[in-house]
C-alpha cells in the first residue's frame, strides 16, 4: 500500500511532502585550476621553457591537492592556446566546478584565460600570483625572465576583468610555486567558500521561541534564507515532547551508563540522571525524524517544566559528536556561527554569555549555558556535574557541568541584523590558564583581549551587539571575514 504523503506537522510516517527525505550529505568542493603558458615562447625556446613551465604548473597542482585533501582539484593541463583554453572551458563547466584557481604559468594574453572562463562565469576566481622562487636571480637569462613573467599576465588580466565589470570581488594571492603562506591563504579562502555555500542547504529547527524580552536575538526567516543561506523549520514542542514520551529505556540506559562513568556528579539523583538521558535521546530522535543539522530550544519554563529537566547533557553530548549542532534560548543567529565554526573547525564551538571584566589582565570572564564540548575543559578529570543553577520550573534538580576552558587562540563571533542589515562580529582573544575551576555551578573561561579592555566594551556595547557569544578555539578570524563577504554583509573586527 502506497503511503499517503503529509507535511512533518502532522505525518506518522517518515516520508514528508515538505522536507527533503534525507539530509543533504556534506559533498566535496570541486576546484577547478586553469593554468597557462603561451604558444608563441615554445618555439622561441624550444629546448626547456614549456618543460618548465609545466613543472611548475604540476608544482602548484599538487600543493592544491595536498592543502584541500578533503575536495577536488580537477585540472585539465596546460592552456597555451586558444582550442586548448576552449576546451578545458567546457571541461572545467560539464564538471561542474564550484570555484577557480586561475594561474598564469607565463606570460600570456588575456584572451585565452577569459576564452576558458566564460564557461565558467558564475563561480568566484582566486587569482594566485605566482613564479619559480621568491628571491631574483641576478645571474639569470631571459628564458627564466620569461618563465617568471606571470605578474605581467596578471596585471593585463585583472585590469582587463575591472573594464569588463568581471569578477568585482576577485581574490589575488602572491607567493612562489612553494610559498606555504601563499597555499594556506589560498586554503582558507576556498575553506570559507566551501561553509558558505554548505550554510545554504543546512537545516535549522526551532522549537519554542526567542526568550521573551531579547529583542537582539529576533530574527526573520526570509532575511536569513535570502543572506545568510540557512532554512529555518519551525517545529512545534509537541514534536519534542512525544519523542521524549516514547525514548527507549535500552538506549537511555546506555546513556546513563556512559554518563556515570565519564562526569563527577554531584547534588543529582538517579531520577535527574534519568530524565537527562532521556532527553538527549528524545532530541537526537527529533533531529533525526526532521532531518536537521543544528536546532535552537527556548528550553526555560515550559520544556524543563513538562520534561524535568534541562537539555544540558543532550546538548553536550551532540556537541562532543559535532555532527548535530545545538543552543538555547532561540538564538538562531548564534547557532548559525555554531554551524558555520563547527564547519570551518571540524569542532563544535561553545555558546557564553559576555561578564564581568579584569583591567589588569585586560580580560573578561566568559559564562556559559550550562553545556560545551568538554574537551575544552583545563582539566577534563575535574569536570563536576551539579545541578542547573538557573531553576526554570523543574521537578528534580536538573543537570548542568561546572569546568574552566582551557588555555589557548580563540576566536569569538555572532550575527546581528540591525537597521542596516546583517553584520558579523570577528574577535581574536586568548583563553588564559586558569589553575582551578571557577566554582559557579556552570561553565566558565577567562579570555583576554589585544584591545584594552575598558574601551573594547564601550565600542562593542555601542556597535550593538547581541549578549551571547561563540568561543571558538583557533584563529578563525580570516575565514569568517571571507565568509561575510561571500554573504555580502558587514564585518565588525575588533
Amino acid at each position: 500500500m502506497t503511503e499517503t504523503i503529509e507535511s512533518f506537522e502532522t505525518a506518522k510516517g517518515n516520508l514528508f511532502g515538505d522536507l527533503l527525505t534525507t539530509r543533504v550529505a556534506s559533498k566535496k568542493l570541486k576546484v577547478g585550476l586553469i593554468t597557462l603558458g603561451f604558444f608563441e615562447y615554445w618555439r622561441m625556446f624550444p629546448e626547456t621553457l614549456k618543460a618548465n613551465v609545466t613543472a611548475d604548473m604540476t608544482c602548484v597542482y599538487n600543493n592544491l591537492r595536498n592543502n584541500l585533501d578533503l575536495d577536488e582539484v580537477i585540472w585539465p593541463g596546460l592552456i597555451d592556446t586558444l582550442d586548448a583554453a576552449e576546451a578545458a572551458g567546457k571541461e572545467l563547466a560539464s564538471q561542474q566546478v564550484d570555484l577557480i584557481v586561475y594561474v598564469a604559468g607565463t606570460y600570456c594574453p588575456d584572451y585565452m584565460a577569459i576564452q576558458a572562463l566564460e564557461h565558467v562565469r558564475h563561480v568566484p576566481v582566486v587569482l594566485f600570483n605566482t613564479q619559480h622562487h621568491n628571491k631574483i636571480n641576478l645571474d639569470t637569462n631571459y628564458e627564466n625572465i620569461l618563465r617568471n613573467s606571470a605578474l605581467i599576465a596578471n596585471l593585463q588580466l585583472a585590469a582587463t576583468f575591472r573594464k569588463m565589470g568581471w569578477y568585482p570581488d576577485l581574490k589575488v594571492v602572491v607567493g612562489s610555486i612553494n610559498d606555504h603562506a601563499a597555499f594556506e591563504e589560498m586554503t582558507k579562502y576556498i575553506r570559507a567558500y566551501k561553509a558558505y555555500l554548505s550554510l545554504k542547504t543546512t537545516n535549522i529547527g526551532v522549537i519554542g521561541h526567542v526568550f521573551r524580552g531579547m529583542y537582539d536575538f529576533e530574527f526573520d526567516k526570509t532575511m536569513i534564507k535570502g543572506t545568510l543561506g540557512p532554512n529555518i523549520i519551525s517545529i512545534q514542542v509537541d514534536h519534542l515532547l512525544e519523542q521524549f514520551s516514547k525514548a527507549a529505556d535500552v538506549e537511555i540506559e546506555t546513556i546513563i551508563e556512559q554518563t556515570k562513568n565519564r562526569f563527577n556528579i554531584v547534588g543529582l539523583n538517579e531520577d535527574d540522571i534519568y530524565k537527562s538521558s532521556k532527553f538527549y535521546v528524545a532530541l537526537r530522535n527529533t533531529m533525526d525524524r526532521f532531518r536537521l543539522d543544528a536546532l535552537t530550544l527556548l528550553g526555560q519554563h515550559y520544556v524543563e517544566q513538562k520534561t524535568g529537566t534541562t537539555s544540558y547533557l543532550a546538548n553536550t553530548m551532540m556537541h562532543e559528536e559535532g555532527k548535530l549542532v545545538v543552543n538555547t534560548e532561540g538564538d538562531v543567529h548564534g547557532l548559525i556561527m555554531m554551524t558555520l565554526m563547527n564547519m570551518l573547525s571540524g569542532k563544535v564551538p561553545a555558546f557564553a554569555e559576555w561578564g564581568e571584566y579584569d583591567e589588569e589582565l585586560n580580560a573578561l570572564l566568559m559564562v556559559h549555558h550550562g553545556y560545551a564540548n568538554t574537551e575544552y575543559a583545563t582539566d577534563r578529570n575535574t569536570v563536576k556535574v551539579n545541578r542547573s543553577p538557573e531553576q526554570w520550573g523543574l521537578q528534580g534538580a536538573g543537570f548542568g557541568f561546572e569546568y574552566t576552558l582551557k588555555p589557548g587562540e580563540v576566536t569569538i563571533s555572532h550575527l546581528i541584523i540591525d537597521a542596516e542589515g546583517y553584520k558579523m562580529l570577528i574577535v581574536k582573544g586568548q583563553a588564559l590558564s586558569i589553575p582551578k575551576n571557577i566554582p559557579c555551578e556552570e561553565i566558565t573561561a577567562v579570555i583576554q583581549f589585544g584591545t584594552p579592555i575598558k574601551p573594547f566594551l564601550a565600542a562593542l556595547i555601542k556597535e550593538g551587539f547581541a549578549h551571547h557569544c561563540i568561543i571558538g578555539y583557533g584563529d578563525l578570524t580570516e575565514e569568517l571575514s571571507y565568509v561575510a563577504d561571500f554573504m555580502g554583509i558587514r564585518k565588525v573586527i575588533y
